[in-house]
C-alpha cells in the first residue's frame, strides 16, 4: 500500500491500469468515445458492473456487441444512468467535464 502513497508511482500504475482497460480489456469497443467512457468508468468500478451496465451480465464479450450497436451519446447516458454505484456515476461525469482542460497531444 505505500508503494501508492507516492504520487509519481501512483500515477504510473494508474496511467498503466487505464492502458489496460483501454488498449486490452476494452480493445473491441469499436467508437472511440465509447471505449473512453467504458475506460473511464471501468477504471472506477471494474469492467463487470460496465459490462452489467449493457447486457445483465458480468462478461463484456455479452456486452460489448450491445456497446457496439448505440450511438456513444446512449453508451454515456447509459453508464449515468444505469452503473449501480453513485460514486461511479459521479466519477464519470467529473472526469468528463474536466476532459477539455487536458487537451490531447
Amino acid at each position: 500500500p505505500t508503494y501508492l502513497f507516492d504520487p509519481e508511482r501512483n500515477i504510473k500504475v494508474g496511467a498503466a491500469y487505464l492502458n489496460l482497460l483501454y488498449f486490452r480489456y476494452l480493445k473491441e469497443i469499436k467508437d472511440p468515445l465509447s471505449r473512453l467512457y467504458c475506460t473511464v468508468a471501468a477504471y472506477n468500478t471494474g469492467t463487470a458492473n460496465v459490462a452489467r451496465v449493457f447486457a445483465r451480465s458480468p462478461n463484456m464479450s455479452q456486452a460489448v456487441p450491445i456497446i457496439n450497436k448505440l450511438p456513444s451519446d446512449q453508451v454515456l447516458s447509459s453508464l449515468i444512468t444505469q452503473l449501480p454505484a453513485r460514486e461511479t456515476r459521479d466519477y464519470l461525469k467529473k472526469v468528463l467535464a474536466r476532459r477539455a482542460l487536458y487537451p490531447a497531444p
